[in-house]
């Protein structure tokens, strides 16, 4: 066998060197050549004071020795790998008998849920705004969006605007699908108190005050009672179902007619937290002012007042002409000699002038960081600072 070896090693110092693989080792006699090496190739240099000459072409090779109990091992090892298997088998077959049946994966629930709210609200809202027109003569649209019996419907329906979801609650799930209570916000235009007129009133009222009444009978059928918004809320229950095929739309369906309810009760909101006092003409002040201009008065251009690495593009195009800062409160007490790094968070009101010529107040929450003796704009805080501690209000203290 070593005869044999032998032979094939002389074969392969006869390769071409077109034969050999892409990265070989490399040879004896290109390290002579080039004792510096490519660290980048297999091998790398050749280590100082090492023989870097080729050894003579007469060298016999190295002798190889066989091993002769390798046979023997892999027999060996195959063997002990027969018996571990059939010691193991009748074990995997009790735990497959035995173990409990795997929980199916409901793929996409986030997603299925998200797609049933919003066919729920979708009719919610579609019912609502329709029940809130209707006449008598809507009869069957109204019947066209709701299970419900549709009753009594007045004679004139109303003038509505705005209308969005406030609250969106699912039940639990059943055969016939989820119900969702599904409460619509809508402005109502109603009159206003005390001008409407009374029904019946032929403004004969108290003895000696028969020609007021007439000239007050008289006035009112000429003049219309003043209309106002007014924010009402309605929650309608509505249900859906799952198709068989994820092809198919949902099926919806309103279960109720809408029923007025309370509106959201107002919370008592907490003291915002901005107690410094930043005066408009600081130089915090005229960089706060010349950043709101760019903003969205289009005056100027913005990135020279923003902080290195801080990204924010104006209202295009400027829906206002002019911006005036009126007041700003910060967070931290600074000066127009500041520090690198120094910093505040500012609440600023600033009176917008639109393009007509009026005028509107706004407020913003700004971050100022202070760099090279200047103040800068380092984003468009989104939370606002508070006295006391709000979920999702962000930083909050005095400091």
């Amino acid at each position: 066998m070593s005869s044999l070896l032998t032979g094939r090693r002389g074969k392969k110092r006869a390769t071409s060197p077109s034969a050999l693989p892409a990265h070989p080792q490399p040879a004896v006699e290109e390290a002579a050549a080039s004792p510096s090496g490519n660290p980048w190739q297999l091998g790398g240099s050749v280590p100082a004071g090492a023989d870097a000459t080729p050894p003579p072409a007469d060298t016999p090779p190295p002798q190889v020795v066989e091993w002769s109990q390798g046979p023997a091992l892999a027999s060996k090892a195959w063997t002990a790998l027969l018996v571990l298997a059939l010691a193991t088998g009748p074990v995997a077959l009790v735990w497959t008998a035995l173990r409990p049946d795997a929980a199916p994966v409901a793929a996409g629930t986030g997603r299925a849920d998200q797609t049933a709210a919003a066919a729920a609200t979708e009719r919610a809202v579609e019912l609502t705004e329709t029940w809130l027109r209707a006449d008598r003569d809507d009869q069957a649209l109204v019947t066209s969006l709701t299970e419900a019996s549709i009753g009594t419907l007045p004679a004139t329906g109303l003038t509505i605007r705005d209308s969005s979801v406030a609250a969106v609650t699912a039940g639990d799930p059943g055969p016939s699908g989820t119900t969702w209570m599904v409460t619509v916000g809508v402005d109502v235009a109603e009159p206003a108190p005390g001008t409407a007129v009374p029904a019946g009133d032929n403004g004969a009222g108290e003895a000696g005050s028969s020609d007021a009444g007439e000239n007050s009978a008289e006035g009112s059928e000429d003049s219309e009672p003043v209309l106002v918004w007014v924010r009402r809320y309605f929650q309608v229950p509505v249900t859906v179902q799952q198709p068989a095929d994820e092809d198919e739309p949902l099926a919806v369906a309103a279960l109720a007619l809408p029923a007025p309810v309370p509106g959201p009760s107002a919370a008592d909101a907490p003291d915002l937290d901005y107690p410094r006092t930043i005066p408009i003409t600081s130089e915090a002040g005229e960089s706060v002012a010349a950043f709101l201009g760019a903003l969205v008065a289009g005056e100027g251009e913005i990135t020279r007042y923003l902080r290195p690495g801080t990204a924010i593009q104006p209202v295009t195009p400027p829906p206002y002409t002019a911006v005036t800062v009126t007041s700003i409160g910060g967070s931290h007490e600074i000066s127009d000699d500041p520090s690198d790094g120094d910093g505040t968070h500012a609440l600023v009101t600033a009176e917008l002038t639109r393009p007509d010529g009026e005028k509107t107040t706004a407020q913003y929450v700004l971050t100022l960081v202070a760099r090279d003796g200047r103040w800068e704009v380092s984003g468009l805080d989104q939370a606002v600072r508070t006295e006391t501690p709000v979920a999702g209000s962000g930083e909050s203290g005095t400091e």
